[in-house]
């Protein structure tokens, strides 16, 4: 063999521990021990079956629902398919007339020029006394 352990030695170096592996993990001969394999592995073969067929699976009761069953199951699931349509329908439609609605708004005040008096402009600053602590504040505040 090519194989080396940690040691640097073949696997094969000591023949008496060699012998003694081979000994313990050696196939068994004896016949009734593979025929008694064989029964044990049917039989945990068989049990597994039973469990299986005692314990079924979710959806085994979906063979049990007659047509008339899967006929209500069916309108139903149409119903709550044509609920949520017709919410995604009018809740569209509520947006896009909101949107509409701010781009007229928006065009709207984009055409009227914005309304400028003289009582904008000349806009009196109030006078705060000398030892009032906001007039710090601001240095055009005088």
């Amino acid at each position: 063999m090519s194989t080396r352990n940690d040691d640097g030695r073949s696997p094969g170096a000591d023949p008496e521990v060699t012998r003694l592996l081979q000994a313990h993990y050696a196939p068994p001969v004896d016949a009734a021990y593979w025929s008694g394999l064989e029964q044990r592995m049917l039989q945990r073969l068989s049990t597994a079956m039973q469990e299986t067929v005692l314990r079924p699976s979710w959806w085994s009761g979906f063979a049990e629902l007659r047509p008339a069953d899967w006929r209500t199951a069916g309108l139903v699931a149409a119903t709550l398919a044509l609920l949520a349509a017709g919410a995604t329908f009018v809740r569209d439609r509520a947006a896009d007339a909101h949107a509409r609605d701010i781009a007229a708004r928006a065009a709207v005040e984009a055409a009227m020029p914005l309304p400028i008096d003289d009582a904008t402009l000349s806009r009196a600053r109030p006078h705060l006394p000398a030892d009032a602590p906001e007039r710090y504040l601001n240095p055009l505040d005088y």
